[in-house]
């Protein structure tokens, strides 16, 4: 084979590694993040650049959301431009951090949202000691 037909065949390999039925997906995300960069006139993609891109991305994304997202870059990225993102442990580790923000919302968010609902909850039970005379405290018998 010819130098020519060598690249040819690489070139065909490599237009089939994104998946077919998704290309459609995975060029919008690329294209976005290209988009950002000449916005942001970034020559080189480092972590730093990848960090402030997912950072701003978290604002409008939920974390599943930017998981996708960093899948799909880090696809087209060791495709098109032979980065690997993937050896990216901050912007790992920032990815990582929105997920547990995310489950911490959800594990504490009704809570907070049964306190402000309620709002004798706010402060607690409250009763008025002055008044009561020996409190009682209910005891617990063992069953066996």
């Amino acid at each position: 084979m010819n130098p020519k037909r060598i690249v040819e065949a690489a070139n065909i390999a490599i237009s089939n590694l994104l998946p077919t039925k998704s290309r459609s997906l995975y060029d919008i995300a690329y294209n976005r993040f290209k988009k950002w960069c000449a916005e942001k006139n970034v020559q080189v993609y480092s972590e730093n650049v990848l960090l402030a891109y997912f950072s701003e991305n978290a604002k409008n994304y939920k974390s599943s959301t930017l998981w996708a997202q960093y899948s799909i870059v880090k696809s087209c990225l060791i495709i098109y431009d032979n980065i690997d993102i993937s050896k990216f442990p901050k912007l790992i580790a920032f990815l990582k951090r929105t997920a547990n923000l995310e489950i911490d919302v959800a594990k504490f968010g009704r809570a907070l949202q049964v306190r402000f609902a309620y709002p004798k909850l706010r402060n607690g039970p409250t009763m008025n000691l002055g008044t009561v005379k020996n409190p009682q405290v209910p005891s617990r018998s063992r069953q066996m």
